[in-house]
């Protein structure tokens, strides 16, 4: 009887686990979610080699621990080191002309980590160094605000080569770089007991982007427009003139997501997604033609570029700045009131009743999560209500691609009133 029993159980598992597959089902919650897999030496005579292209990344590491066999740094000046803390060592090898940029970014947002850039030619580096006759071309040693969430490397959007101690900028300047040229880039964490790290190189591209902004009348608006990275933080800002049209000339990381939002007082905030890849070689943008849909009460507009990660109300990094479009419409509009409605993506209609809860939930939490950023922001709580609607009305039921599944799991903005 009880094999029997047993045998039953295990059948019951078995169409659960069957079921599970068919729809949205929240992952099993691990304590150390990060694997570290990428090895560092704490040594200038054995670095951690890498071929720097676009997109190369490095990490998540393991935490560095020490200064290794030797302490290199034994002198002291402005531009270096008072000695390694927790260091890291790399030679990168260039595989490309460009002007190169890279992140460091610590996996606890509270470590502190300092680098030095130097050019390399051969092996005669190390004990060059040693013996203090090396400067480096790129250093930043700075306290970083916490609102940088402890990422520091080169950015094109500073001319500072050299950042010292004290609470300072994150970034220093850009390098252009020459395929076949070498560096080496030392790291140093002066937090104890600290975590790893990643670094994302990138290669930076000058373009040129352009369009129109009309109303849903086709009559041109003076409309404000932001450009923000993938990360959600503003790039730049400005605005379309009177006859709807705007010009920008920046630079952007190759192969990059970046978006454009667009914001009007008696408008629905508009999103656009470019990438460089979408050049194919050129310089400047097609002309990208907007739309702003007239902001009328009892009207439902999907807030674009809002997505989650699947499974969960975790927002991918590139719908913080639809987040913040919203916000400012909202600010614009003193009296305006919403409803936040969410959606899951989850085709089929035979469910089971925990996944039927669970969808329910999941569509529930997506609109509690932008509502809680608004809230953060300082949107008062009785100008905002939330709605979940589960997989009732997906964009695609029969989604084809990951595009079509993303597009499922939506928020939806619902204008209650305005005035």
């Amino acid at each position: 009887m009880g094999k029997h029993v047993f045998t039953l159980l295990l059948y019951s598992v078995s169409l659960f686990s069957y079921a599970q597959k068919k729809a949205e089902i929240k992952p099993k919650k691990v304590n150390n979610p990060v694997t570290f897999t990428k090895p560092i030496s704490a040594d200038c005579s054995n670095p951690i080699k890498i071929n720097v292209a676009a997109g190369t990344n490095y990490g998540v590491t393991v935490p560095p621990k020490g200064f290794g066999e030797i302490q290199e740094f034994t002198f002291a000046n402005s531009l270096t080191f008072e000695g390694e803390h927790n260091s890291s060592w790399y030679l990168l090898s260039i595989t490309r002309d460009g002007e190169l940029v890279y992140e460091i970014v610590p996996q606890d947002t509270t470590n502190d980590y300092d680098f030095l850039l130097y050019n390399y030619k051969d092996s005669t580096f190390c004990n060059e160094l040693q013996k203090n006759k090396l400067k480096p071309i790129r250093s930043n040693l700075s306290n970083i605000k916490k609102s940088a969430k402890g990422v520091t490397g080169l950015s094109s959007a500073t001319n500072k080569n050299s950042i010292g101690e004290g609470v300072g900028i994150a970034y220093s300047n850009s390098i252009d770089v020459k395929k076949d040229e070498k560096y080496m880039l030392i790291l140093d964490n002066v937090t104890p007991e600290g975590k790893g790290h990643t670094i994302f190189f990138y290669f930076m591209k000058e373009v040129e982007i352009k369009g129109k902004v009309i109303g849903a009348d086709s009559i041109p608006l003076a409309t404000n427009i932001t450009l923000s990275d993938n990360k959600g933080n503003t790039v730049l800002e400005t605005t379309s003139n009177k006859n709807g049209e705007y010009k920008i000339n920046t630079e952007l990381k190759e192969n990059q997501n970046y978006g454009l939002t667009y914001i009007s007082e008696e408008t629905f905030v508009q999103t656009a997604t470019i990438n460089t890849k979408d050049l194919k070689g050129g310089t400047v943008f097609p002309d990208i033609k907007t739309i702003l849909p007239k902001l009328k009460k009892g009207e439902k507009y999907k807030l674009g570029n809002i997505n989650f990660q699947p499974n969960t109300a975790n927002l991918i990094p590139e719908s913080y700045s639809s987040v913040q479009s919203l916000y400012k419409l909202m600010q614009k509009n003193k009296k305006m009131i919403i409803c936040i409605q969410g959606h899951v993506n989850s085709p089929g209609s035979k469910k089971t009743y925990g996944e039927e809860k669970f969808e329910q939930s999941l569509s529930e939490d997506r609109a509690k999560s932008i509502y809680n950023l608004l809230l953060q922001k300082g949107i008062e709580k009785n100008r905002m209500t939330t709605e979940g609607f589960s997989n009732k009305l997906m964009l695609y039921p029969r989604p084809k691609n990951g595009y079509e599944e993303q597009a499922n799991r939506r928020v939806e903005i619902k204008v209650i009133s305005i005035d």
